[in-house]
C-alpha cells in the first residue's frame, strides 16, 4: 500500500492553497540545512503526505523555478522521505487544439522529455530528450475525471517555435519547467513517479506566456489544489498497481 508520498512543487503560490487546505506543518530538519527547500508535512488517512517546495532565490527574491532546483528536490524528498510514490505539482502551458483551458489539469503519462535540450550527435540526442518514465495512472486519470498525455520540460517560460515544435513531435499536452529534471532522480532511484499540471496558458493561442501565466496563476493553482487533495483521497489503501 502506498502510505508516504512527496508532492514536489516550484513556486510558493502554487502550494500555499494545498498547504492551508490540509493544515500542513512545516518540517524544519527534513532538508539539508544548506538547500533553501522547504517541506511541510500532514498524516491524511493512511497516507504521510510530504509537500515540498523549492524555496527562494535569496539574490533576488523569487521562487527557484526551473529543474535545478527540481532536481536537488527530488534527491532530498527521496533520499530523506523515502516516499513510495513521487508526484511533481505545479502549473503548465496548454494547447487549445489539444482539449485544453486554463485551469485544465493533466496526469503524466508513459514518460517525461526535455523540449530545449538541442544536441545533434547520436545518442546524445536521445540521451537530451529523456524520455524518462512515467508511472502507469491510467485508472487514476478515469476515476478522477483527468486529462493525460505526455508532460514535456524545458528552462524557459516564454514560447519558442522550434521548442513547440518538439513538443508537437512527441504529442506532448503540456509544456513546463521540473517534471523531466525530477523524473531523472526517481528513474535512477527506480521509485515511481508521476505529475499533475494544470494550464495557466495556451501556446497555440495568440498571447504571451508570461502574461497568460500571471494573469491566469491563481485560477490554475485553484484547480490543482482541488484535484491533489481529490488524489489524496483517492490513493487511501491502494497500492502504485491499483492506479495502473
Amino acid at each position: 500500500m502506498i502510505k508516504k508520498i512527496s508532492i514536489l512543487m516550484a513556486m510558493q503560490q502554487e502550494a500555499q492553497p494545498i498547504i492551508d487546505s490540509l493544515e500542513m506543518v512545516e518540517k524544519q530538519d527534513a532538508i539539508h540545512q544548506q538547500l533553501p527547500m522547504r517541506c511541510f508535512q500532514k498524516q491524511v488517512g493512511e497516507i504521510l503526505v510530504s509537500l515540498l517546495v523549492s524555496g527562494i532565490d535569496s539574490r533576488h527574491q523569487v521562487d527557484n523555478i526551473g529543474s535545478e532546483a527540481a532536481t536537488l528536490m527530488a534527491y532530498e524528498a527521496i533520499t530523506q522521505l523515502k516516499p513510495d510514490l513521487l508526484i511533481s505539482a505545479g502549473t503548465a502551458g496548454g494547447f487549445a487544439k489539444r482539449g485544453a483551458q486554463i485551469g485544465t489539469i493533466y496526469v503524466s503519462e508513459e514518460h517525461f522529455i526535455y523540449h530545449d535540450r538541442h544536441v545533434p550527435l547520436p545518442g546524445f540526442d536521445q540521451s537530451a530528450i529523456g524520455k524518462y518514465p512515467a508511472v502507469k495512472a491510467s485508472r487514476l486519470a478515469k476515476n478522477l475525471h483527468i486529462k493525460s498525455g505526455v508532460i514535456s520540460t524545458g528552462s524557459s517560460l516564454e514560447k519558442s517555435d522550434k521548442d513547440v515544435l518538439i513538443i508537437d513531435s512527441h504529442d506532448a499536452v503540456a509544456k513546463e519547467m521540473e517534471a523531466a529534471g525530477i523524473a531523472w532522480v526517481a528513474m535512477l532511484f527506480n521509485i515511481p513517479m508521476m505529475a499533475l499540471k494544470s494550464i495557466t496558458n495556451l501556446l497555440d493561442e495568440d498571447n504571451k506566456s508570461e502574461e497568460e501565466f500571471v494573469n491566469n496563476l491563481n485560477i490554475a493553482s485553484r484547480s490543482l489544489h482541488d484535484k491533489v487533495l481529490e488524489m489524496i483521497d483517492y490513493l487511501q489503501n491502494k497500492s502504485v498497481a491499483d492506479i495502473a
